[in-house]
């Protein structure tokens, strides 16, 4: 059985709770159902992040916005009211994204990629005061060095980069604590919740854990999608990590860190 405080607070930032863009919440109800959730478990500040991914989720900014938009007008429309929520991406590091980076350290007003049009202070969207942006990476393929190369491009651009799930890479799952080497450039090592209660593949669950008992990751967030399969675990992780590393580390994976970003 898993003990949790009632009282605990709880910060989100990395979650796919913006419908109609990517894989993430199908509609506005799915969207409320999941935001009700966390709510319900202490969250106060979310960072949604929908997917940016050549070739695979290329929902236009502007519908992005307008979603989410959407999105908050229905949490006023509750008793929700004193949750803070953010709109940032989940940026995939392909080719796309180098451009908008180099195109944004450039101070280009617009870049175009493969024939289409991209304003990169627009099309970049960094999250709270310490500008973060969240950089996910293939699990297809082995990418330590990409994973140096685009945390250096983010930090030159002026943002805090946070590796997204960073238990499922393959150079992480070979030599967990390499993560070190980028926590020294600036960037932030974010884990799921789900992977830390067991509910991932055995290597990425082994992973998660040794990144979190050896103090080598930042942050647990849900990467939530949807209100069955991929919902947010928070609460219970929060239970789990507090009797295996003690309240005051758990509540700074879980929410002093992503505070400290947000707010400054």
């Amino acid at each position: 059985m898993f003990l949790f405080s009632e009282a605990a607070v709880l910060s989100d930032i990395h979650c796919h709770l913006v419908p109609y863009v990517d894989d993430g919440a199908a509609d506005m109800e799915d969207a409320l159902e999941l935001i009700k959730d966390e709510y319900s478990q202490g969250v106060r500040h979310i960072v949604m992040t929908p997917h940016l991914r050549d070739n695979m989720f290329d929902t236009k900014v502007s519908e992005v916005k307008a979603s989410f938009e959407e999105v908050k007008k229905l949490i006023q429309e509750t008793d929700m009211k004193d949750m803070s929520v953010y709109l940032s991406r989940e940026y995939h590091c392909d080719n796309r994204l180098k451009a908008l980076l180099e195109g944004y350290y450039a101070g280009k007003k617009e870049i175009i990629f493969e024939g289409n049009s991209y304003i990169p202070v627009e099309e970049l969207l960094p999250f709270g005061k310490k500008r973060c942006i969240l950089l996910e990476f293939s699990t297809n393929k082995y990418q330590k060095d990409e994973m140096i190369e685009f945390t250096e491009l983010a930090l030159d651009c002026g943002y805090t980069p946070v590796i997204a799930h960073a238990e499922r890479y393959r150079s992480v799952q070979e030599k967990p604590e390499s993560v070190n080497s980028l926590r020294r450039l600036g960037a932030y090592i974010q884990v799921n919740a789900d992977a830390l209660l067991g509910d991932d593949a055995k290597e990425i669950v082994d992973t998660a854990r040794k990144l979190v008992f050896a103090g080598d990751a930042d942050i647990v967030a849900s990467d939530a999608h949807d209100p069955k399969f991929r919902k947010p675990m928070l609460k219970k992780c929060y239970g789990y990590l507090k009797r295996k590393i003690g309240k005051d580390k758990t509540d700074m994976l879980m929410n002093d860190t992503a505070v400290k970003l947000l707010e400054g």
